[in-house]
């Protein structure tokens, strides 16, 4: 005991004799630790972790999995097929249920909108999760006509309803239905994603073909060969039904960690490309960290070749070594675990307030098994950080150092040791820095891309109508040609209109048939879709290149027509004069219709900016319409000021359909980029990071050596050198280091970047040669930034003083 804290004292000694040293090597370590502990508790998160439900492990989704995409992510079914594969497996497999909705619910404070689900009576239970109070759905709740019920989340209890103990019978009204409220969920429980209120999922097997999406959960806990014998059969049943739908899809069961329900192969592989990313930043503060290390051993060596010259045991000062990088690491570790933290923390704020988040159940923390992780990385990184000044440790070696004076090492094998790492973790540098401008410049471009709209004093609403209070599709239409009318007549409103796509965020897809394309023997062409109504066009400033817009000439008994964009004309009329041409609306099938081309608007993106352009097609709201639609106004000044107003309203033409996702739409466009511009900033940490940590290793090392050279340097200038070719002098040596480092890194960086932009295909961006010039302009500026500070310090020094140095 007595050993231990005599060796603890003396390694605290030894740290506090040279104090910026062991600062930088604190600084430079704790910066990359806490990049690797907050990117590992991230992927755990998100990936590695099971759902936190009791029977999860038993659980498998069954959903689609093209055959031309490896996406392991669930692709949902359809009603009538989730029915006949309940049938088929009835009696061997339990068969659970689920479809995400928007539910409209009656709180204290009116009509409020949240996301739900319709489920089945047995996915909780299959799941292990029971109610927290009252009950939960039963067979009978699922059978169609069945009074509605409500299972509703802690927090909407709590904070809507004052966690009233008496809610449990009560009606509300879900969905412009009276429900009655039969139970409450755990704390933090949601599922499939971030629901919060559950109904039944009631399928009328006469229209089962019409009922919504389901995704399919089964009991796997005797295995899944058997499970997958029965898939298979069905889906050979199913192909004979519907061979084209069939024809390049695979039923799977799917395990239930969280990389498959709320991380697809896309997202799985930019979180390890991020890994790969910021370990590099951790090896290149490795390689800082040694080289400040072997810089501070060897200013000690005249004191190790002594104790050696003397009769010390080697294995005493190895373990004084291996103490001092020990207890830097640690020191290290203690700043970077809450430092993770705080970037962790900074990235789920990134997330507030969009639409895509996690689930409340997905806790992104750094647990006790992360803390366990984060020890063992720290000790191997202190080992790592050891051994170049434990193998200088022979007698030859400092011998030379003694006879030396201890005063330069610029030319023994411990400068060259300490150039080689110079070199590497400019090359490590290189690519991180690589990776971070390809991504920033991909989410700047993406950022500005145009969507053909004018967003300046938009504001929109989403608003949703539901077939008990809206039973015939007249009655939709209606509505939102009153809503719109009475938006318009408001002091301040512009315009006015409605449509289901917001540009930039959300649009359907449609295969079309433009006339003469068919007669090529060509598959149907996707275009992107859009019902919009007459307001929709000028509301959102879209250019009219040729034709009219839509007005009461297009009626739902009208003829039908079709306003496409100067992309749809240019693909598939040759002449490129699409008015009068027809498009046929759905390519085929029994709602299939020829549209004619009343109007040509300018090219469109109406689906994230990130996706592939496509030509759009918009039609007639009163011709296809639509129960969830997007409101637009364009208001004179503030738009962000009109939203009581808008709220008012709607809530006046009806209280059981609010409005929701109300945004300008710098928010619109803020929100549906949320995820890019999280991405972009957690890669420009990590190149502050890279930039940090070369900056705080070279100052450290040059300060060091220049230290060393201080008589040198004070010859020279008694000698008559100016400081210009002192200062040269020093660069030299320091430019060769780096040209070589920018060789290597460059080399390096090219092909890791070729592989951010593939697993980016959305940001469109390639390695090009002016993002590798400003790579090299960012990484010389730094180096002699970081040599510059140290080399005017000695040179402020007076010659006879240095003269004096030793």
């Amino acid at each position: 005991m007595t050993f231990g804290l005599s060796a603890i004292r003396q390694t605290a000694r030894a740290l506090a004799q040279q104090p910026g040293n062991s600062l930088l090597i604190v600084t430079v370590l704790a910066l990359g630790l806490a990049g690797v502990i907050a990117m590992l508790s991230i992927i755990k998160s998100m990936v590695w972790d099971p759902l936190p439900f009791p029977n999860a492990e038993n659980v498998v989704a069954l959903g689609w999995r093209d055959l031309d995409n490896d996406a392991a992510s669930v692709q949902s079914m359809r009603g009538d097929q989730y029915l006949r594969l309940r049938e088929r497996t009835a009696g061997s497999w339990e068969l659970a249920g689920s479809s995400s909705a928007t539910v409209n619910l009656q709180v204290a404070q009116g009509v409020e909108r949240f996301d739900g689900a319709f489920i089945t009576d047995n996915l909780f239970p299959m799941l292990g999760v029971e109610p927290l109070l009252g009950r939960g759905l039963t067979s009978d709740d699922n059978q169609p006509g069945a009074p509605l019920v409500a299972l509703l989340a802690e927090e909407i209890w709590r904070t809507r309803f004052a966690s009233d103990p008496e809610i449990l019978g009560r009606q509300v009204r879900v969905n412009a239905q009276p429900a009655t409220v039969v139970g409450i969920m755990p704390a933090r429980f949601s599922f499939p994603g971030r629901e919060q209120v559950w109904v039944p999922l009631q399928i009328d097997t006469a229209e089962a073909g019409k009922t919504r999406d389901v995704s399919a959960f089964a009991d796997g806990a005797t295995g899944l060969p058997e499970l997958t014998g029965k898939l298979e059969a069905w889906l050979g049943h199913e192909r004979k039904l519907d061979p084209r739908y069939f024809a390049d899809q695979q039923i799977e069961a799917f395990t239930l960690p969280m990389a498959l329900l709320f991380s697809d192969s896309e997202t799985r592989q930019i979180l390890y490309l991020m890994l790969v990313t910021v370990a590099l930043v951790l090896i290149v503060a490795c390689a800082n960290a040694a080289n400040l290390m072997l810089a501070r051993s060897l200013a000690s060596s005249r004191d190790y070749a002594l104790r050696l010259t003397l009769g010390a045991s080697r294995s005493n000062l190895v373990t004084q070594l291996l103490a001092q990088s020990l207890g830097l690491a640690a020191i290290a570790l203690l700043i970077a675990v809450p430092l993770a933290q705080f970037g962790i923390d900074a990235v789920m704020r990134g997330f507030s307030g969009t639409d895509d988040g996690p689930p409340p159940w997905m806790v992104f923390s750094i647990d006790a098994e992360m803390v366990l992780v984060a020890t063992i990385v720290a000790a191997l990184t202190a080992l790592i950080v050891a051994l170049l000044p434990i193998l200088r440790l022979d007698v030859g070696a400092l011998g030379a150092v003694m006879r030396d004076g201890g005063r330069s090492v610029a030319g023994s094998a411990s400068g060259k040791l300490s150039r080689f790492l110079v070199v590497g973790e400019i090359a490590l540098a290189c690519v991180v820095l690589l990776t971070t401008l390809i991504v920033v410049r991909g989410v700047d471009n993406l950022a500005r891309t145009d969507l053909g709209i004018k967003p300046d004093g938009l504001l929109t609403a989403r608003i949703a109508l539901f077939a008990d209070a809206y039973p015939q599709d007249a009655d939709t239409v209606r509505f939102f040609e009153q809503l719109v009318e009475r938006l318009r007549l408001e002091p301040g409103v512009e315009s006015a209109g409605a449509g289901t796509t917001l540009p930039g965020l959300m649009a359907s897809t449609e295969r079309v048939m433009p006339e003469g394309h068919d007669a090529d023997g060509q598959s149907a062409p996707s275009v992107r879709y859009a019902p919009v109504d007459a307001g929709f066009i000028p509301t959102y400033g879209i250019g009219m290149l040729a034709g009219r817009g839509f007005d009461e000439r297009d009626s739902a008994t009208s003829e039908r027509v079709v306003i496409v964009d100067q992309r749809f004309a240019d693909m598939f009329f040759a002449s490129g004069d699409a008015l009068g041409r027809r498009v046929r609306i759905p390519s085929e099938g029994p709602e299939a219709q020829w549209h004619t081309v009343v109007g040509v608007v300018q090219s469109l993106h109406l689906d994230d900016a990130g996706d592939q352009l496509m030509a759009n097609a918009l039609v007639p709201l009163a011709q296809h319409p639509a129960r969830f639609v997007s409101v637009v106004t364009r208001v004179r000044g503030n738009a962000e000021s009109f939203k009581p107003r808008f709220l008012e309203i709607v809530r006046s033409q009806d209280p059981d359909s609010p409005a929701y996702w109300l945004r300008t739409y710098e928010e619109v466009l803020r929100t549906a980029m949320a995820g890019e511009h999280v991405l972009s900033g957690m890669f420009s940490a990590f190149g502050v990071l890279a930039l940090v940590l070369i900056v705080a290793g070279l100052y450290g090392l040059i300060a060091q050596l220049v230290g060393q050279r201080v008589r040198e340097i004070g010859v020279q200038r008694a000698l008559g050198a100016s400081s210009v070719s002192v200062l040269q002098g020093l660069f030299g040596r320091l430019s060769v280091q780096v040209a070589i480092g920018l060789l290597i890194g460059i080399g390096l960086a090219l092909p890791f970047g070729e592989q951010i932009s593939k697993a980016l295909p959305g940001l469109h961006v390639q390695v090009e040669a002016v993002t590798v010039a400003a790579l090299v302009m960012i990484l010389v500026g730094v180096c002699v930034l970081a040599t510059l500070f140290p080399a005017m310090r000695a040179l402020a020094v007076d010659p006879t003083v240095a003269l004096r140095h030793e």
